[in-house]
């Protein structure tokens, strides 16, 4: 076997350890929730980041092919290297949500979520950061969320490609805000 190909497998074995070890922690913890309803509630950030692991750890093994010399001994000699990108998958698929939430990313292709009713008085008057989390929708909404977060962390491209045009829309605002009224009649 030559080397790039002896690479890959080890690169591919590992992988295949740690994803075990992910569906051997998931797989049983939603049973258990299955069988139990309410007694585990996993919030939608958490489901994000999970699928956006699973993402992350597909993305990567599709890429191996493709990839050079010098990143497949990278990656094949540290196990740092290997988690890096499946890590980076479920923190983007936690960005594609907020997102979702904040309402910078819809359309009908998007999940839509309206914020849960908060029963307590003091925390209706000042809310903190869980009210992020305090969300619901429906099933299309939640499975609109799961593959968006999937492709998240398939496609790091995705979601760094969305920031980038926040980023240039953003600067391109702030032109024209700065701009001084003769500036603005001049071609």
């Amino acid at each position: 076997m030559n080397d790039k190909l002896e690479k890959i497998r080890t690169i591919s074995n590992r992988l295949a350890r740690s994803l075990a070890v992910l569906v051997a922690i998931f797989i049983p913890g939603a049973l258990y929730a299955y069988t139990h309803p309410g007694s585990i509630i996993i919030s939608p950030p958490m489901a994000c980041f999970i699928v956006g692991v699973i993402g992350g750890f597909v993305g990567l093994q599709r890429r191996l092919k493709k990839m050079s010399e010098d990143d497949l001994t990278l990656l094949a000699n540290s196990w740092v290297y290997i988690c890096l990108a499946p890590l980076v998958g479920g923190i983007l698929a936690v960005v594609t949500y907020v997102l979702f939430v904040s309402g910078l990313l819809a359309g009908d292709l998007f999940p839509h979520f309206e914020p849960d009713v908060v029963s307590n008085a003091s925390a209706a008057k000042n809310p903190g950061l869980e009210v992020i989390f305090a969300i619901h929708g429906n099933a299309s909404d939640y499975g609109k969320m799961i593959f968006w977060c999937f492709i998240a962390g398939f496609s790091e491209r995705f979601v760094t490609d969305i920031i980038s045009r926040f980023e240039k829309q953003s600067s391109e605002t702030d032109k024209t805000e700065t701009a001084t009224p003769s500036d603005s009649g001049k071609a």
